[in-house]
């Protein structure tokens, strides 16, 4: 009884200094309140109309909005999202099945994509577009390819700029989505070349949108880094313009996303998971936010649909956290094993999974 004792003893002895070192380390250092950083902060709640405006399929089907099995976006659908909480609706688009020889972007597509942000914009909420899948075409992050690719993001962006010049802060350009070379041995890690393409396309793209003029001459623009990467040796290595006006624009999957590949995608956050998700945001907070510099994290998501208890617990810790940094995020709905809204029947998948992800935040 008496070993039993001390070993008790021992173990909140251990507890107690662990909790001690915790209270010591675990802290939010407030950012320089730039507008750059209340901007993000503003942002909330965000939900990406994934696997639509940016489907793709080679050669061209009839109509790409829905080639990947999602409906036609409405506006009813759009209110819908507004009820749920979200404050911000990312619009992925990918543009090179719809530009001509010539480099001219089909004005039917445009006129969709300008169809689409104003459902948004007029629901109340923030919208943000832009350059999705085009590098499964032409987007290829790479020194052969750089002066090329330049070119053609300076080009779209200015078509896509004058059409949305008058329109006010509630629409806010994103550069790219996860810029890199597909297909190669670093597709996903990256190297040295690639990254100094990724802040060359990031300039290119941010000139051509400020050229354009109108209320584009001080929009939000998110720009990011190679392949939009939570890896330090990538987002440590964007360059940021001089522009008090941009906002790093981040993805981040903590664990293992895909259930079908990784079954800890199923497992419940342990005290070290969330030490690493505390550290993970806390390095976007010294990289960028600390520098004035505002950061959304513009995609999170898990697939597994079975433990809603363990999904909602990780959602819940991912916004709360990023909130207490001062960053929005976006949680990943590709209308499939991401899901969180039925889009058909406009009816909540996950209620708790939605309520973690849209008023967790102050908790």
């Amino acid at each position: 009884m008496e070993n039993r004792m001390k070993d008790i003893q021992a173990f909140f002895a251990v507890l107690l200094g662990f909790c001690s070192l915790l209270s010591g380390v675990i802290f939010y250092p407030e950012a320089p309140q730039t507008d750059s950083v209340k901007f993000a902060a503003s942002l909330g709640a965000g939900w990406n109309l994934g696997n639509t405006l940016e489907a793709w399929r080679i050669p061209e089907p009839e109509d790409t909005e829905t080639c990947w099995g999602n409906p036609k976006t409405t506006k009813e659908l759009i209110s819908f999202l507004k009820k749920c909480g979200f404050g911000t609706v990312r619009i992925p688009v990918t543009w090179f099945q719809h530009i001509d020889e010539n480099g001219v972007i089909d004005p039917e597509w445009l006129g969709r994509v300008n169809e689409v942000v104003d459902y948004v914009i007029d629901s109340g909420m923030y919208a943000v577009i832009n350059i999705q899948h085009d590098d499964q075409s032409w987007l290829v992050a790479d020194r052969e390819h750089e002066e090329e690719v330049c070119k053609k993001l300076e080009n779209i962006w200015s078509q896509i700029a004058a059409i949305f010049r008058d329109y006010d802060e509630k629409l806010i350009f994103e550069t790219m989505n996860e810029p890199r070379a597909v297909g190669t041995d670093t597709e996903w890690s990256g190297n040295e070349e690639g990254r100094e393409a990724v802040n060359s396309f990031n300039l290119a793209s941010l000139k051509a949108i400020r050229a354009s003029g109108g209320k584009n001459k001080d929009r939000f623009v998110f720009i990011t880094c190679y392949a939009a990467s939570d890896l330090e040796e990538n987002y440590t290595a964007l360059e940021l313009p001089d522009d008090g006006h941009v906002i790093v624009s981040l993805h981040y999957y903590p664990g293992t996303a895909h259930r079908s590949e990784f079954k800890d995608c199923e497992e419940k956050l342990s005290l070290r998971n969330k030490m690493d998700i505390y550290k993970k945001l806390r390095s976007f907070h010294d990289t960028f936010a600390a520098k004035g510099t505002g950061v959304c994290v513009s995609e999170f998501g898990w697939t597994d649909r079975e433990h809603t208890d363990n999904l909602a617990e990780k959602a819940s810790f991912v916004v709360s956290t990023a909130k207490r940094f001062g960053f929005s995020s976006f949680v990943w709905d590709n209308g499939a094993d991401f899901g969180v809204i039925d889009r058909r029947n406009l009816s909540v998948l996950y209620p708790e999974y939605l309520e973690a992800i849209t008023g967790s935040g102050d908790k």
